[in-house]
């Protein structure tokens, strides 16, 4: 039996080769663990930012011209209600993309649509509470002008405050960052003298705002605790001196667990590089696609519905999917940021029991969406 599979992929200047880790990791995943005599054939569209009504004619395309199965797809949240009710109104499967920096909200829960996500506002919101009961009450937040628009920076905020704490000092970085000093950034954060710093920045820019924390006298002075993006190990290749820097997510490369080790290597194997996030996320969805399958021996209409109550092993840890159709995992993890002889690490030293996160999502429904149009933090 064939089974047609559209993927809709958007173009990234901060992840150039986007599109191409997440099909390859999930072909890989997908062909590993599907048992059934089940070919499928890939329907895969460019989707350029996926954040215009293109997104939405794209994915009825797959479904009234493709004949599409099961479309899997990245999207702008700010069109996401419309994608995923042209799924709803036709009875067709989708699997929504995404790193996780805003919220689902009612409006998006269909049987028909699951999200699949890295779960980064959830996880900073844990961080919030983390911070607030470990390093004290009294906090400062840098967060750069591309990445602090998403919600989770609200969530880091009503996370600390749930546990007592309050944001004594904001720093927001201009859009031309790289003509910034961060000379503002520091003197605010000195003069406000808090227990703990929050920053949200990304890529080139958190590698350069790590720099000048690392080579001040905050280094050793104050805990960072940062958006798990400002860690990436790809963006991070030389030592910055920063002492005391934390992140929460609900992955880690250096996890020394048999689903995360059994990844990396099929990953540098088969696609001669080390693992990325996109990598990640498209080998779980192969996963899923594959597990459904297996299950149902075939892609129900109620894809939702087929996934209620099935427990994947991922490369994260046991994962399924909640009551708003989302993807989370059973723990979060605490990763301190540590640099030896070869390079960054985010070693988990701690993890945090995970089912509260159901109970976030009504936190921040009536907070509209703010920040950019992308599917994805920072392009």
């Amino acid at each position: 039996m064939d089974i047609k599979i559209g993927i809709l992929l958007p173009r990234s200047d901060m992840f150039p080769t986007l599109a191409l880790d997440f099909l390859n990791a999930l072909k890989l995943s997908f062909n590993k663990i599907n048992t059934t005599e089940v070919v499928p054939k890939f329907l895969v569209e460019g989707v350029g930012t996926a954040s215009d009504d293109s997104i939405v004619r794209l994915g009825e395309k797959m479904i009234l011209q493709e004949n599409a199965d099961l479309v899997v797809s990245f999207c702008s949240h700010y069109k996401l209600a419309d994608l995923a009710g042209v799924f709803k109104a036709y009875q067709k499967p989708l699997i929504h993309v995404n790193i996780g920096g805003n919220a689902i909200k009612q409006e998006h829960v269909h049987p028909n649509v699951v999200y699949h996500s890295l779960n980064l506002w959830q996880s900073c919101y844990a961080a919030g509470m983390h911070a607030a009961k470990k390093y004290g009450t009294k906090a400062a937040m840098a967060a750069s002008y591309y990445d602090g628009g998403y919600q989770h920076s609200q969530a880091f905020i009503q996370g600390y405050t749930s546990q007592g704490g309050k944001i004594v000092n904001y720093y927001v970085s201009p859009m031309d960052y790289k003509s910034e000093s961060f000379e503002t950034m520091v003197a605010g954060i000195r003069e406000s003298n808090p227990d703990v710093v929050f920053t949200l920045f990304s890529f080139k820019e958190g590698a350069k705002v790590m720099n000048i924390l690392g080579s001040s006298d905050l280094s050793d002075k104050v805990p960072f605790v940062a958006i798990p993006l400002q860690t990436d190990e790809t963006a991070n290749t030389e030592d910055y001196g920063i002492k005391n820097l934390i992140s929460i997510a609900s992955w880690s490369f250096d996890e020394d667990s048999e689903y995360m080790n059994a990844f990396i290597s099929e990953i540098k194997e088969s696609l001669k590089k080390a693992p990325n996030i996109m990598a990640l996320l498209g080998y779980e969805v192969g996963q899923v696609i594959a597990e459904v399958i297996n299950t149902h021996g075939t892609i129900p209409t109620a894809l939702a519905d087929g996934l209620k109550n099935v427990q994947i092993p991922t490369p994260r840890g046991v994962m399924h999917y909640n009551a708003y159709n989302e993807s989370q995992t059973d723990l979060l993890k605490v990763r301190q940021f540590t640099f030896n002889d070869v390079g960054y690490h985010n070693t988990v030293v701690d993890t945090i029991e995970a089912s509260f996160m159901e109970d976030l999502y009504a936190k921040l429904e009536d907070i509209p969406y703010s920040g950019w149009q992308n599917p994805y933090i920072c392009t």
